[in-house]
């Protein structure tokens, strides 16, 4: 995907990093989307750390859809603080149209979207809506 394209990432180190406050962080890829091309999230663009799949980049759905499963972090947040909230959003693979979001987990804390996805490493788009669903609830995947 170019950066021209209408969601655009870009690559960080790969790896969970520590970052200040003790927190592990996917250092990852980020995706972000202006508002005029995305459908499905109320108007607004998106922006965000990418969650991954094992060996991949992209989460696949059954019927062969690319996803991008990102945690969007709400703007009026410190980033400097452990309270970070946010939405864990599905967008779809772009290729110059529209991106199409779906909302799998609102207003979450990042630590527990985090912690879900590297204890539950989902490989697929499915996986991955049941990891989100389960953010908060203090229940497993299943």
């Amino acid at each position: 995907m170019s950066l021209n394209a209408p969601g655009s990432m870009s690559a960080n180190d790969e790896r969970w990093l520590e970052h200040g406050l003790g927190e592990r962080r996917p250092a990852g890829l980020r995706f972000a989307a202006a508002p005029a091309s995305v459908e499905g999230y109320g108007g607004r663009g998106v922006d965000g750390i990418a969650y991954r799949p094992p060996g991949e980049y992209l989460f696949k759905d059954k019927s062969g859809g690319s996803w991008w499963i990102i945690f969007h972090q709400f703007p009026t947040d410190d980033p400097h603080t452990s309270r970070r909230h946010g939405d864990v959003l599905a967008c779809s693979e772009s290729h110059e149209e529209l991106i199409h979001v779906r909302v799998l987990a609102a207003d979450v804390s990042r630590n527990e979207a985090d912690a879900a996805f590297r204890d539950n490493m989902p490989s697929s788009y499915e996986e991955a809506e049941k990891v989100a669903a389960q953010i908060g609830s203090g229940r497993k995947p299943r």
